[in-house]
């Protein structure tokens, strides 16, 4: 009898072991990102906020300019088309460019990132703010 309750505890003891480095493993492996942190005014995701970002917006503006004729970019439009507004840009957040919080992409995000870039702190918008993506 005494055998069959260690056979048993032995058996027990292992099957725990087993289970747990599955779980682990198992736990490990399927850890997706929530969201991540992001500044208003980085465009390009670049950690700083500069010249370049000016010109991404620039150039996002411009080229919905030229496909539209409209002066303002809708933010639900160079979400889900970053490819054509950022082009030549590897990690672009367009989120980042909507510094002044309308909703568009426009030559106002530009002046107020303008203005960051050259240490006037008024009428800045939200350039320099951290913000969640999820």
């Amino acid at each position: 009898m005494k055998r069959k309750f260690i056979k048993l505890i032995t058996g027990l003891a292992s099957a725990t072991a087993l289970i747990s480095a599955v779980s682990f493993n198992a736990g490990a492996e399927n850890v997706q990102p929530r969201g991540s942190w992001y500044v208003y005014g980085d465009v390009n995701n670049d950690g700083k906020i500069d010249v370049i970002d000016i010109i991404n917006i620039n150039k996002a503006v411009n080229k919905y300019r030229e496909l539209t004729g409209e002066e303002k970019l809708p933010m639900r439009i160079a979400v889900a088309r970053t490819a054509i507004y950022f082009e030549n840009t590897n990690n672009p957040v367009p989120q980042a460019a909507d510094v002044n919080g309308d909703g568009y992409i426009s030559s106002e995000d530009s002046d107020m990132v303008l203005r960051y870039v050259a240490e006037q702190r008024e009428d800045i918008g939200k350039c320099g703010e951290h913000f969640y993506i999820s």
